[in-house]
């Protein structure tokens, strides 16, 4: 017999009292018979404990990584209810307030006739084959993602679930948060703004404050716990000796931090010193107290983890994040492009000791995710190459002191990466970090500074690195002439590093910087275009890379600076759609010619398209190395799916650096070297690589066939000039309306004809400017600026009027030829034209947005070339019928027609065209499916 205690009663072989105590307890049954029913399952141990308090059911987890058990707290209920999860959840994360080492799941039943026979063979049976819907609950309130499945399902989600990396994340954030509010309910936010210079004229600049200093705090006293086990600190007084005697436990911790910068961890300690200086005593005993105990009990625990805790949970924890580009690689993504980078580097991985000259910079390394991942994977390198003979006791503290670099604006994200990089190492008793805050924004002697950037300015101006990082976090520290120290000259940095690894910051002007009024704003722009001009004066193709409208671009010249001229490697994260977009063509062009360019890897994973935090974007990695004499093709590798853990990185990354076969992963093509060194990097926007050839193949018709649309047709104004000048709902008293095709509804915008849907109304202020700019430039024909791939059905439409667009970007021919404008709108709506749209995609691959430099790129048929009759024909034949959306194509008998007559055209054969259409429609970011 089978005993387990439950939550409400006992379940043994007894049938009489099953019925009865169902009705009676419904709920409390279940989950007793829960508990039974997930014990049959290996590889977690659960143990349900009997409970009169009414107490949830409490499953144990024991996990061989984990020193402790983790318990997975069980709250469930019956019903399947908006209204009932959110119960469920909330009684959860309630239970989770109290249990620092705690996991919880919500689970809803769903309704089981009671009449059912309930002894245990028939309950087991009802409930094995019902559906259940079930949740991981984080302490903070964030979204809770609900999943359908069964028992089983449940099982391997719980274990499955990353049991350290969400536990400790979660009391982590949560006790950075209480924290956060404490200081904001005493008032002291203020001080700790001045402390550590960070604004404060806003309730949300103290919001940040409270969150940064106390992420800051949690982060000095994980540290100073760790650093308990170093042998240079032990007579320093501990965490624990502190928290003792609670009363001067702000005394304590403020004598032991200062012994500890004595050695050195000044990344860490100086700003946590500062902040802790500026609390009143006060609020700081209660402050630490709470931080304190969280990190003895997670600091040796997080220690042992591989993963970069600090760059998600900073992301939570401050809006402002995405003003300054901070979109911090995830760990998984991290962890791949460091093992796809690093064997492509020159360095003998079997020899400790050799390691130790090796150079390593991410330029913008925020939270350290990169630099971490890649001190792990060294650790990997070495440890498969030497095999017997590794030796890595020491290789930890060589990597931290030696070979690792980092830079970054963020002087709270630069404090995250020293610790980052303090947990990775098992000895933690080092005495040098090469990482830096560099100076950004205006300075108090008056200038302005651009961050990383300003190594580009020390072609006329070689100074200290340490003269361009940030000033001590402390108010004395704002007059210092030098800042955090640092003995490595700017000269030297030059061609130092075998290998730059980074995620650039990628965010447009029009929104970065936004931590500063708009004067401020300015001088930051003019200070980038002032050292833009000192890269034209030495080095006139890295300047043609630099876009100034996206800070992201002066990243590719940085790195050609900081590797050495040979045998170095270069890995990045990148938007994908910059590896096709006419704006990104120059610095293509100048990457390939510095670098072989050798992997391109993106997601066409619709669930997972970014390798970065908190960003939507699609995402590529990209590994080049100095070339040498043989001009190789490059491997552009489109993965069907994300690897989710650091296992699946691995032998995805193994897979790949082997060359064997992806299988299930996704699929490899390799272009050209002569197509990527002149820009063309198609292959990275498509999972087939048909579709590339195909659209390889339209592009040679450039010249012949097909010519670029600014050539021929006037296209413009933006939609954005259009929702500036005018609002939507038409003013009674208005002295003019103008007509505006505004939304691109798919399920009402089925065919090639068009109406206005808005009457629009010019804005007071921008009246003058929509009558004399912007109607002159509507137009009958207009074609999509932005658009889920997924969804739409009409790319081009044509109107009875001449309209204007916000969804829309009219379009006019120059010849003024009506013909012609019927002609295009069949064409952007064959599947040629959907393939040149496709190709053109920005920002987004399920969700393009267009900008008019990309519109007027696409390729479209040139009157003087070809015969346009048979567009225009088809044009006036479907006119009124309804198209199907992208996904649907294959199908469409409309698209059939429209593709008839482009074929005719290009002088393709049709069956050709019909390929084409039936892979677009199959193609992820197209489809919405997994490949």
């Amino acid at each position: 017999m089978f005993r387990v205690w439950a939550r409400w009663v006992i379940i043994d072989s007894d049938r009489r009292r099953s019925i009865e105590e169902f009705k009676i307890h419904g709920e409390k049954t279940l989950s007793s018979y829960l508990s039974l029913l997930l014990s049959e399952y290996d590889g977690v141990s659960y143990t349900a404990e009997k409970s009169p308090s009414g107490e949830p059911i409490d499953i144990t987890v024991t996990h061989q990584d984990l020193p402790k058990p983790v318990p997975i707290l069980v709250e469930a209920t019956i019903g399947t209810t908006p209204a009932k999860r959110r119960a469920v959840a909330q009684k959860a994360r309630s239970r989770l307030t109290k249990c620092p080492r705690a996991l919880a799941f919500a689970v809803c039943y769903p309704a089981i006739p009671r009449e059912t026979a309930f002894d245990t063979v028939g309950f087991k049976s009802t409930l094995a084959s019902c559906g259940l819907e079930f949740a991981s609950v984080q302490r903070v309130g964030r979204a809770t993602t609900w999943h359908e499945g069964s028992i089983a399902d449940l099982a391997s989600s719980l274990r499955n679930t990353d049991l350290s990396q969400e536990r400790i994340g979660d009391a982590i954030e949560y006790t950075v948060r209480e924290a956060a509010k404490s200081m904001l309910k005493s008032g002291s936010a203020p001080m700790l703004a001045n402390a550590l210079v960070l604004p404060k004229s806003t309730a949300r600049d103290l919001r940040a404050t409270s969150l940064i200093g106390s992420l800051i705090l949690s982060n000095a006293a994980i540290i100073h716990h760790r650093l308990r086990l170093a042998p240079a600190l032990s007579e320093v007084q501990t965490l624990e000796d502190a928290l003792k005697e609670p009363g001067q436990s702000v005394r304590i911790l403020r004598s032991a931090w200062r012994k500890i910068l004595e050695i050195d961890y000044q990344s860490i300690f100086l700003p946590a010193s500062a902040a802790l200086e500026a609390l009143p005593t006060s609020v700081g005993l209660g402050i630490l107290h709470r931080l304190g105990e969280n990190a003895v009990s997670l600091a040796d625990e997080l220690a042992s983890l591989r993963f970069d805790h600090a760059g998600p949970l900073y992301h939570r924890l401050l809006e402002s994040a995405r003003f300054d580009g901070s979109f911090y690689t995830n760990n998984v993504a991290a962890l791949l492009l460091a093992q796809l980078a690093l064997p492509t580097v020159s360095a003998d991985w079997s020899d400790a000791d050799a390691l130790g000259n090796l150079r390593i910079i991410d330029p913008a390394c925020g939270t350290g995710t990169l630099l971490m991942a890649t001190m792990h994977a060294v650790s990997d390198l070495h440890q498969r190459s030497a095999a017997f003979a590794a030796t890595t006791k020491g290789l930890h503290r060589v990597l931290v002191e030696q070979v690792l670099y980092g830079l970054d604006i963020n002087r709270h994200g630069v404090q995250l990466a020293a610790c980052n990089l303090t947990l990775g190492n098992p000895h933690v008793d080092f005495t040098r970090m090469n990482l830096y805050t560099m100076q950004h924004g205006p300075q108090w002697d008056g200038s302005t500074k651009a961050g990383s950037l300003e190594l580009l300015a020390t072609a006329k101006n070689a100074r200290d690195v340490a003269s361009l990082t940030f000033p001590l976090p402390t108010i004395s520290g704002l007059r210092a002439r030098r800042a955090e120290p640092g003995t490595v000259s700017a000269e030297s940095l030059a061609g130092k590093f075998g290998l730059v690894i980074m995620n650039p910051p990628f965010t447009r002007n029009d929104i970065r910087n936004r931590q500063y009024d708009l004067g401020h704003r300015r001088l930051v722009q003019f200070r980038e275009l002032e050292i833009a001009g000192f890269v034209r004066d030495v080095d006139q193709s890295a300047f043609n890379a630099i876009d100034q409208t996206s800070i992201g671009t002066f990243f590719s010249p940085l790195a050609d600076l900081l590797l050495k001229d040979s045998r170095s490697t270069l890995a990045r994260v990148a938007p994908t759609t910059a590896l096709t977009s006419v704006s990104g063509k120059s610095e293509r062009e100048f990457l390939a010619a510095r670098f072989q360019i050798e992997t391109v890897v993106t997601s066409h994973d619709p669930k997972h398209v970014s390798f970065s935090e908190n960003t939507a974007i699609h995402e590529s990695l990209i590994v080049a190395r100095r070339p040498g004499s043989e001009h190789l093709p490059t491997r552009f590798i489109s993965l069907a799916r994300m690897p989710r853990t650091a296992r699946e990185a691995t032998l995805l990354s193994d897979l790949i650096n082997r060359e064997a076969p992806l299988r299930d992963w996704g699929t490899e093509h390799r272009w050209p070297w002569r197509r990527v060194r002149d820009g063309d990097w198609t292959a990275a926007l498509f999972y087939d690589p048909a579709l590339a050839v195909a659209a390889r193949d339209l592009a040679a018709l450039a010249g012949k066939a097909l010519r670029t649309a600014g050539k021929l047709c006037r296209i413009e104004p933006e939609g954005r000039r259009v929702r500036d000048a005018f609002v939507r709902d038409a003013a009674s008293d208005a002295p003019w309306r103008a007509p505006v095709l505004w939304e691109h509804p798919t399920d009402r915008q089925v065919a090639m004809h068009a109406t206005a849907d808005v009457q629009a109304t010019p804005k007071p202020d921008k009246e003058r400017y929509a009558r004399t700019i912007l109607l002159k430039q509507a137009s009958r024909l207009l074609i999509v600026n932005r658009a889920y791939t997924h969804q739409i059905r009409v790319a081009a439409c044509y109107a009875d009027e001449p309209l204007l667009g916000s969804a829309w970007t009219p379009v006019a021919s120059r010849a003024l030829s009506p013909r012609y404008e019927k002609a295009l709108c069949a064409w952007w709506n064959s599947t040629p034209g959907i393939l040149t749209l496709l190709h053109a995609r920005a920002r987004k691959l399920t969700y393009p947005r267009y900008a008019l430099t990309s519109l007027r790129s696409l390729l479209v048929p040139d009157p003087q070339a070809v015969e346009v009759g048979p567009l225009a024909n088809a044009f006036k034949k479907c006119r009124t019928s309804t198209l199907l959306p992208w996904p649907q194509m294959v199908d469409c008998p409309t698209r059939a027609i429209l593709d008839a007559a482009a074929a005719q055209v290009l002088g393709i054969d049709v069956d050709t065209i019909a390929r084409w259409r039936s892979l677009i429609a199959r193609e992820p970011t197209v489809s919405g499916r997994p490949a």
